[in-house]
C-alpha cells in the first residue's frame, strides 16, 4: 500500500499545467495532502481485496474469491497494487461475475489490491495539493489569512471566513471529497 492517492501526472494534468516549474513543488505536497485526506475522510484505504489480474485483457477479477462475492465497486474506483500502475482505475465492469476492466494493463499478475479513492476525487485533491503550495509561497504574515490559487486565467482566493479551522482546507474544496467514511466498532 502506498501513501499517495495521487500521482505528480494526474495532479499537473487536472490543474491543466504542462510546464515542470511546479514539478517539486507538487511532488513534496503529495504525500502530506494524501495523509489529509485520510485524516478528512476517515479512512486510511488499507482493507485488502483478494483479486486477479489479466495482464491480457487489462481485468481484475474478484468473482471467483468467496469472500469478496458481495464486493462491488463503482466506476472510476481507483485500485493500488504493486502490480498496477499509479492512478489506475475501474472503467467498466459486471457486478454479477466481478470482472473489471481497468483504465491500464497490469504489469504482472497479482492476487490483492487496495482500493482507493474515486476519480471524482481527483480534483479536489489536486486543487488541495495547489492550495498548500500556494500557501507556502506567501511570505508577509498578514497574508496568511487570505490564500489565493490561480488556474490559468482563473483566479479564487480564500477570506479566513472559508478555511475550515480543524483541517485548514477551504471548505469547498473538503465538501468536494465527499462524506467521511464512519467507522463503527
Amino acid at each position: 500500500m502506498k501513501l499517495n492517492l495521487i500521482s505528480l501526472e494526474t495532479v499537473k494534468a487536472e490543474l491543466g499545467l504542462s510546464v515542470t516549474t511546479n514539478d517539486d513543488a507538487i511532488s513534496a505536497m503529495i504525500p502530506k495532502v494524501s495523509a489529509d485526506v485520510r485524516r478528512i475522510l476517515n479512512t486510511n484505504y488499507d482493507k485488502e481485496h483478494y483479486a486477479y489480474f489479466d495482464t491480457e485483457t487489462a481485468t481484475i477479477s474478484l468473482g471467483n474469491y468467496a469472500n469478496n462475492l458481495s464486493t462491488s465497486w463503482p466506476m472510476g474506483q481507483v485500485l493500488e497494487s504493486v502490480n498496477l500502475p499509479d492512478d489506475t482505475y475501474i472503467t467498466g465492469g459486471d457486478v454479477d461475475t466481478g470482472v473489471y476492466t481497468l483504465s491500464a494493463t497490469p504489469t504482472d499478475e497479482g492476487d490483492y489490491v487496495y482500493p482507493t479513492v474515486n476519480i471524482s476525487q481527483w480534483s479536489a485533491i489536486s486543487k488541495m495539493i495547489w492550495y498548500r503550495i500556494s500557501k507556502l509561497a506567501t511570505n508577509d504574515i498578514n497574508d496568511k489569512a487570505v490564500a489565493s490559487e490561480s488556474f490559468g486565467k482563473i483566479s479564487k482566493t480564500y477570506s479566513a471566513s472559508e478555511v475550515n479551522k480543524r483541517w485548514n482546507y477551504p471548505q469547498a474544496l473538503i465538501d468536494d471529497l465527499g462524506s467521511p467514511f464512519v467507522k463503527v466498532g
